[in-house]
């Protein structure tokens, strides 16, 4: 679809949150204000978001999606749901809870590190 699996979720929360500060973006997507700078600053060249200064907040930058990164949402979300099943599908949901718990607790053993 000619974007990142970063720039795909940058996408799908803007199209389920709507317009947004960047720094929740940086908080969503993790730690690396950098590294977020530069997927957006790529999705802007690509016509996917747009940023501009917020009204509310004079240092906030806001960012939200152009009609042509709208028209990428469904597709993305296609293709995401896709590799969910071949994933996953052969899993039971209680096997699933359980996957999801045991990641659940990697991922919070990591962050206490």
């Amino acid at each position: 679809m000619g974007v990142t699996p970063p720039q795909e979720l940058v996408l799908l929360y803007l199209e389920d949150h709507g317009p947004v500060q960047q720094s929740e973006l940086v908080r969503f997507l993790g730690p690396d204000r950098s590294t977020v700078s530069v997927t957006l600053g790529a999705m802007e060249r690509a016509g996917l978001i747009a940023r501009s200064p917020s009204e509310t907040h004079r240092r906030a930058m806001l960012v939200r999606l152009t009609a042509t990164g709208r028209d990428l949402c469904p597709r993305t979300r296609q293709v995401w749901a896709e590799l969910e099943d071949r994933a996953f599908g052969g899993l039971t949901t209680a096997q699933r809870g359980e996957l999801a718990a045991a990641l659940a607790a990697v991922r919070d053993a990591l962050d206490r590190k």
